[in-house]
């Protein structure tokens, strides 16, 4: 299975937006899809961790891909988190992503797996019965499975995958083991963009996570790509803030930025604990106003 040069760059995880009562906000999906696309990124990851797709019903998930696909309408690639319990579940899910034009499915090891030797197996059989280029998600956090390097890189070998979406801290020096065997692998960083600018420096292909402002996060990522090392860390540096924030209040807060800056209509997800209280508010105002945003559905324009 071939691998476009597209699976590089900042990649968009798409949240999915919820109304007040938890149920699924179409209107906003689509609306949010349409606006990620104008904000310049390099393409959408679908039903990620950020998507909250665990606690979505089948139909509720076929809907939300539905809604971003036709909102997307091919104008920019698109991958799908395909993840599941069993081979069968993930395969299911890489054809029915594969039926809505996505490019390539992300996967992840099944949750609470015993025997991390039996991944390469796992991941021979999702590609050779899924039939799109995979993505191995490495997300030690949602799945409770630790995957050392010397365990993933069978992986891919076993699927042919060489794309990697690395969210296992510290992320930095696992990026320069991985390539120092392999360099021909495309390794993307996540976990809200946090290490984004060591990554790159270690050899990242880019980005793909959910925050708010992408816009930022593609800056950093084309001034690397430059060579312009020190203007990558002034952008990134100024925005860290924002960055921190999102990591500190979680979901929520990340989809208040998304609310503030239109393109959704509530802050509501399906997590426990979810809302944000007055204090955490207030901290929102404040970021915003120190790292001089005023939130807008058009494309920041990154200073």
């Amino acid at each position: 299975m071939s691998y476009p040069e597209a699976l590089q760059g900042t990649w968009f995880v798409v949240p999915t937006p919820f109304h007040d009562d938890g149920s699924l906000d179409l209107e906003s999906q689509r609306r949010l899809a349409d606006a990620a696309v104008s904000w310049g990124i390099d393409g959408l990851t679908l039903m990620g961790v950020t998507s909250e797709a665990p606690r979505l019903s089948g139909h509720e998930r076929l809907d939300a891909l539905q809604a971003i696909a036709e909102a997307v309408g091919g104008r920019i690639p698109m991958a799908v988190g395909c993840s599941g319990p069993g081979v069968e579940v993930v395969v299911e899910r890489m054809h029915e992503a594969k039926r809505l034009g996505a490019m390539a499915a992300m996967v992840a090891a099944p949750p609470l797996l015993g025997d991390v030797d039996a991944l390469p197996d796992f991941y021979w059989r999702v590609a050779s019965e899924g039939d799109l280029p995979l993505i191995v998600q490495d997300e030690p956090a949602a799945t409770g499975v630790t995957v050392p390097v010397s365990v993933l890189l069978p992986c891919l070998a076993a699927s042919g995958a060489r794309v990697v979406k690395l969210e296992d801290p510290p992320t930095p020096p696992k990026i320069s083991r991985l390539l120092d065997a392999d360099g021909s692998l495309h390794v993307f960083g996540g976990l809200g963009g946090a290490f984004a600018l060591s990554e790159l420096r270690r050899g990242a292909c880019g980005t793909m996570t959910g925050f708010a402002f992408p816009e930022i996060l593609r800056d950093v990522w084309t001034r690397s790509r430059r060579n312009d090392a020190r203007q990558a860390a002034a952008v990134f540096d100024r925005y860290l803030p924002l960055i921190q924030l999102e990591a500190q209040h979680g979901l929520a807060v990340r989809k208040e930025l998304l609310r503030r800056r239109g393109v959704i209509a509530t802050h509501a997800t399906r997590g426990v604990g979810g809302g944000l209280d007055d204090d955490a508010l207030c901290e929102v105002d404040e970021v915003l106003e120190r790292v001089g945003i005023e939130p807008g559905p058009g494309r920041l324009e990154v200073e």
